[in-house]
């Protein structure tokens, strides 16, 4: 039974099948585990995917439609968070894939990559061996940079990009596509950043560039479509008969038995497959969750391993008391403002009109060209531009050292590491990213309104993003149904230093917009969306922000590792503590949440995960031959 299916008439055999591994979310970690735990043909692994099979619609092949995959249920989870006490009550959205190939299959498309300080946090909060040196092979692992032409790599200023450091044969695409594909904007963006004196620093997947640079995108260069874990990693495995990936096939619980010498073992997994009967699949080794930052937490909980009070208010059998299960979420978001463009200028906006919109589908289906074609989303790293170090340390004294404020137990030790990455701008604590076309955040909390393009002219969008932020959230279910979906509360700004920071760096957009050579593809006194007017003064920019920011979709943290009296829920092993075979490999593990985008700290961690499985199933197999 290899390669992806739905088959009714195989799945009534998993029940009497002997898997090794039972993987838990068919997404981007869980189909990179499956990878490569099966090069070894000895070893068989079953991959249990919530979602639909989806690789051939057009919506995701397609680079430029991903938008349109937010807010639809055959795609997205649709998570929608209760309403912020410090966005004005506003709720903000999370979509998350629920589609072969999870998330990679349904994001905007950017490749972005962390700093080395971000990862060496991760060792300093007790994570043995999860450091940057440690990931770096791993980035390189997972993909194949392919650079456009000459001329295009002098247009688009990709001088950076330091060949012996990316990836050559990994199976994730990178490329950029020729200038043509790329706006004025995108060509103005790096050289803006020259003009106000931040010139790029080097390589972004050096781990410690600062300034603005044209990112990749996840695009095959020679088919033009979305390269995503679904795709550029199940396609060579559809041969191997030690695979088999199921999908529309929801798990309900772990099942978890007890052993002699009290300790727990995943014995397999109760799921719900695709006609509706419930079943035990079984796992001879080890269950894996990559079921995400929110669904795998769940998932711990309604197999009983969570907070003890919690539990047994829904009326969950209590097996493992670890209040850490959920908590310690946290997430990057953006404030978007946008400018109308020049008279003479056009953009993404005007995809609109539905003969433009005909026009770019059928360019994109006979040529695999146009504005369908690429991601023309590009980025920039920068320390909060004119912050002096004694502002800087009186809001530290304020905010850090005198104010209370108490969500996780390895809160001190994680609010530390930040106070060092902001004094040093090398760790770069803001990233700007324009796209070229409006983003809404007034319309409502959906993704639809963000990126549907409701007001009328041609804009582009220039958004800040604080990269470390202080405010922790979580993950809890609701009840003991699995079909019914967990609260998913981020608590933004509940640190009110956030605000502070965040805003210092949304103020600096319209500092951006008045740059040349940007500044010329505007028009002057043009409409603005964000505000009737320039934002210059500080108080203005933090109203914006409450009223305008919306979530980047960056959520990790929520089954942490850590040391368990830090927080942790796994080990530096990634396993589960009281269940030595369960193991955790999505980005629910992340300690801290990385710089920029974290699809990239995503692949790196889940294919340095696979290389611990394998490792710890060795060191087992040498021991049993010992016995």
């Amino acid at each position: 039974m290899p390669g992806p299916t739905t088959d009714p008439e195989s799945v009534p055999s998993l029940e009497t099948e002997k898997f090794n591994y039972v993987i838990v979310g068919g997404g981007t970690s869980g189909l990179i585990a499956a990878s490569r735990l099966t090069e070894d043909p000895k070893v068989k692994v079953l991959v249990l995917e919530a979602g639909a099979n989806r690789l051939d619609d057009p919506r995701i092949t397609t680079p430029g439609l991903a938008a349109s995959l937010y807010d639809d249920p055959d795609f997205d989870w649709c998570f929608m968070s209760p309403p912020q006490k410090h966005l004005k009550g506003r709720q903000v959205a999370q979509p998350k894939g629920k589609v072969l190939g999870g998330s990679t299959a349904i994001n905007l498309g950017m490749v972005i990559y962390p700093s080395a300080a971000g990862f060496d946090a991760w060792e300093k909060l007790g994570a043995a061996g999860w450091n940057w040196k440690a990931l770096t092979p791993y980035f390189r692992k997972f993909h194949k940079l392919t650079l456009p032409s000459k001329e295009s790599q002098d247009d688009l200023v990709l001088s950076y990009i330091d060949k012996e450091i990316q990836g050559t044969d990994g199976p994730i695409q990178f490329s950029f596509g020729e200038s043509d594909a790329y706006t004025p904007y995108n060509k103005a963006w790096p050289r803006t950043f020259e003009t106000l004196g931040y010139k790029l620093t080097g390589d972004p997947l050096s781990g410690v560039a600062v300034g603005a640079f044209t990112n990749p995108g996840i695009v095959d260069p020679v088919t033009k479509t979305r390269s995503h874990a679904g795709s550029h990693y199940l396609q060579d495995l559809t041969s191997r008969p030690n695979l088999h990936v199921l999908t529309e096939a929801l798990v309900h619980k772990i099942i978890l038995k007890k052993k002699d010498d009290g300790s727990l073992s995943a014995e397999g997994v109760e799921v719900v497959t695709k006609d509706g009967v419930k079943r035990n699949i079984l796992a001879s080794e080890e269950v894996i969750l990559a079921a995400g930052t929110v669904k795998t937490p769940q998932l711990l909980e309604l197999s009983g391993i969570g907070d003890k009070k919690l539990l047994e208010s829904h009326g969950i059998h209590v097996l493992i008391d670890n209040p850490n299960v959920g908590e310690n979420l946290q997430d990057h978001g953006y404030v978007p403002f946008s400018w109308e463009v020049a008279d003479d200028q056009i953009s993404g906006d005007i995809l609109r009109q539905p003969e433009v919109a005909a026009s770019a589908m059928e360019a994109y289906q006979k040529a695999k060209a146009g504005p369908l074609s690429g991601v023309p989303i590009v980025s920039a790293f920068m320390p909060i531009p004119d912050l002096k170090k004694d502002e800087l340390d009186q809001l530290l004294a304020k905010y850090l050292d005198s104010h209370e404020y108490k969500s996780f137990p390895a809160q001190k030790e994680q609010f530390e590491i930040l106070r060092e990455m902001l004094y040093d701008p090398t760790c770069a604590s803001g990233q700007y990213t324009l796209a070229p076309f409006q983003i809404v955040a007034r319309d409502g909390p959906g993704c639809k309104g963000i990126y549907g393009m409701g007001k009328e002219g041609n804009y582009i969008s220039i958004v800040a993003v604080l990269n470390h932020p202080f405010s922790r959230g979580f993950v809890h279910i609701n009840s003991s149904d699995p079909t019914a979906q967990p609260t998913v509360d981020p608590q933004y700004f509940s640190h009110p230093l956030d605000l502070e920071l965040h805003s210092r760096h949304t103020q600096w957009l319209e500092t951006l917009a008045a740059a040349e050579p940007m500044a010329s593809l505007l028009k002057k006194d043009g409409r603005r969306i964000h505000s009737d007017k320039p934002v210059h003064d500080l108080e203005t920019a933090k109203e914006i922000v409450e009223e305008t920011f919306v979530s980047h979709y960056h959520i990790t943290g929520t089954c942490a590792m850590l040391p368990e009296k830090l927080g942790g829920v796994v080990n530096e092993r990634l396993l589960v503590y009281g269940v030595p075979n369960l193991r955790i490999v999505d980005a629910s593990v992340f300690p801290m949440i990385p710089r920029g985008n974290i699809q990239s700290s995503v692949y790196a961690v889940a294919e340095r995960a696979a290389d611990i499985i394998k490792e710890d199933r060795l060191q087992r197999k040498m021991e049993d031959a010992k016995i």
